[in-house]
């Protein structure tokens, strides 16, 4: 028997790890609504009544920019349409309600390509595509779907489902390759559907975000969960596994086969951690701990490769064969509004997971260097770009909206700062906004606003008209809607996770004694063990093989309350199961790992 030597992290409350927030967003996340609500004010400026739809140039004001034209491409239609839903659901101003609808019916007229099917995403004023003959991209088609989702999480209309059910069975049809050793979304086809072809971390990851995790999020079907995890093994096999072939990120750019494209060397760190944020999410729904694992990679590496630890936040763009930061001909490194969101997001999800301060410090640094920097307090919305130091780039202007800028990024922060910051940090309540026509049918909604495992999260509350409703189903989240029913609900969440990571100005310590399962799992040659304190304890963990003989020691002493880890190093045992056990005071448990060479 020997004693291996180990790193533990306390994650709680020792002095010197304790974390307090910078951010009064995170400290009171209820200011994300009036946030919110500013941004989706100025995308309000950009609709067009004579024609319908939202001018896709749009300068700092909100007013269209002529100069660059009038289109109103199908991106920015379903952005829009985005924005305004999730502004309705957090502040209940029915008036966004009727600004998405604008958005999405002169989708629904204008943009679907009636002899070949999909979108077209060129659009101009009067509503007539542009450019018909272009290739059909799995980057627009997925974003096609992205307000449609979130008017039908809101509102669940008849007419945004149908259209999210034939978008998605031609994405399927169409994008989807079911070759086994190469199944994934492809990147590009022709105009008709024909000639599909390479792969792309955009045709993977956006999936996720705009409509596959909703999907089952909102219907707990099967088949929308199967995606999801071929999803999470793509992003597993291919982007992540890439990470060892590079200076800094991964490849984004794929062959039809996954073979990287050499040519192609562009990595974002938005991108990595958008990687992250959904293989996060991922987890909390499908508990793999390869999704943690590798979602903590790749955290780690923009944190040390390619985040301001000095103002916050994480930098823009490289080449991942040279590790050079890509400066696009300014002369000071640059930040993107929409990078920032993802270190914001995925280091909220991650910190709620692993209860690690590293991944709050990240994301409380990030929403604080942005609040101040990026958005816009004269005008409303958020700039698309800054200086590290929070200034204004000269040579980018300060226009709010353009081919690749709506009104989405921008409040999908302020919407995931409110939910996450109440529910997953602050423990407190946190109440949505639904909006429900009546039907002739009685039907059951199934409610379920963020990722957690079904068991955490409950609902607390529902109002129509500020009288109680209880048709409801609280614990499992359904919603009773007789036929004739129908108004403006507001449903109040509740967290029932574990007390142990929840945030007050500072971390509180653990309510209880835990041993959580080693990741990775299986693992070569080292793991990481997680445990809980509740007191003051005498603590031991030990490593046992098969046979019951005791191989490693890894703690063998006192122990404050508080979150630890260790790092186990197999690298002189054979292959094989092995249990590691904790005893502290009254306290024990037994969990099993497997050793893989």
């Amino acid at each position: 028997m020997r004693k291996l030597s180990i790193i533990i992290f306390c994650l709680y409350q020792i002095s010197s790890a304790q974390y307090v927030v910078q951010s009064p967003y995170l400290d009171t996340p209820a200011l994300a609504i009036g946030y919110v609500d500013s941004c989706a004010k100025l995308w309000t400026k950009a609709y067009e009544p004579t024609y319908g739809g939202f001018y896709t140039n749009i300068d700092r004001k909100g007013n269209l920019k002529t100069s660059s034209g009038t289109s109103k491409n199908t991106l920015n239609q379903s952005r829009d349409a985005y924005g305004f839903i999730r502004a309705f659901m957090l502040t209940g101003n029915e008036d966004y309600l009727i600004y998405a609808r604008h958005a999405l019916d002169f989708m629904y007229k204008n943009a679907w390509d009636k002899t070949y099917g999909g979108w077209f995403n060129d659009i101009n004023n009067i509503g007539t595509s542009s450019k018909p003959m272009d290739n059909k991209t799995a980057y627009y088609q997925h974003y096609a779907l992205l307000g449609i989702t979130a008017s039908y999480e809101a509102t669940r209309d008849s007419s945004d489902l149908s259209w999210l059910m034939k978008s998605y069975a031609f994405n399927n049809e169409k994008f989807w390759d079911s070759r086994l050793q190469y199944f994934g979304y492809y990147d590009n086809i022709k105009y008709d559907g024909t000639n599909p072809s390479d792969k792309s971390f955009n045709a993977t990851v956006d999936a996720i975000t705009t409509h596959v995790l909703h999907l089952y999020l909102m219907t707990g079907d099967s088949v929308y969960k199967a995606r999801l995890l071929q999803l999470a093994d793509n992003m597993l096999t291919h982007l992540v596994a890439s990470v060892p072939g590079q200076v800094i990120g991964f490849a984004e750019i794929y062959d039809a086969n996954w073979g990287w494209k050499s040519s192609e060397t562009m990595t974002i760190m938005g991108h990595v951690l958008k990687t992250a944020w959904c293989l996060a999410r991922i987890y909390q729904l499908n508990a793999d701990t390869s999704y943690l694992s590798a979602a903590e990679g790749l955290v780690k590496l923009v944190w040390d490769k390619g985040y301001d630890h000095q103002f916050g936040g994480p930098y823009k763009d490289y080449n991942r064969v040279t590790g050079q930061m890509l400066m696009w001909g300014v002369a000071d490194t640059a930040k993107a509004w929409w990078q920032m969101e993802q270190a914001v997001t995925a280091g909220l999800m991650l910190y709620q997971i692993t209860g690690k301060t590293v991944y709050l410090q990240m994301a409380d640094e990030s929403l604080d260097f942005f609040m101040k920097y990026f958005v816009d307090h004269v005008y409303g919305d958020v700039y698309a770009d800054r200086t590290r130091y929070g200034k204004q780039i000269a040579a980018w202007g300060d226009d709010k909206g353009n081919s690749g800028k709506a009104g989405y990024h921008s409040i999908e922060l302020g919407y995931y700062v409110y939910l996450y910051g109440k529910l997953l940090l602050k423990h407190e309540a946190a109440t949505l906004y639904y909006s429900f026509r009546a039907d002739s049918t009685l039907r059951k909604f199934k409610m379920t606003p963020i990722s957690l495992p079904d068991a955490q999260l409950r609902i607390k509350e529902v109002k129509i008209k500020d009288s109680v409703y209880t048709n409801v189903d609280y614990v499992h989240r359904v919603l009773t809607i007789p036929p004739g029913v129908e108004g403006t609900f507001s449903v109040t969440y509740e967290s029932a996770i574990p007390t142990s990571i929840a945030l007050s100005s500072a971390v509180s310590p653990p309510a209880q004694f835990e041993l959580a399962q080693n990741y990775p799992n299986p693992f070569n040659p080292t793991t990481h063990l997680r445990f809980t304190i509740a007191n003051l304890q005498f603590v031991t963990l030990k490593v046992f093989d098969v046979l019951g003989r005791e191989v490693a020691t890894l703690v063998d002493g006192e122990k404050e309350t508080g979150a630890y880890q260790v790092t186990f190093d197999a690298s002189s045992l054979t292959s094989g199961v092995y249990f590691y056990r904790i005893s502290a005071g009254d306290f024990s448990a037994t969990k099993k790992m497997l050793l893989l060479r």
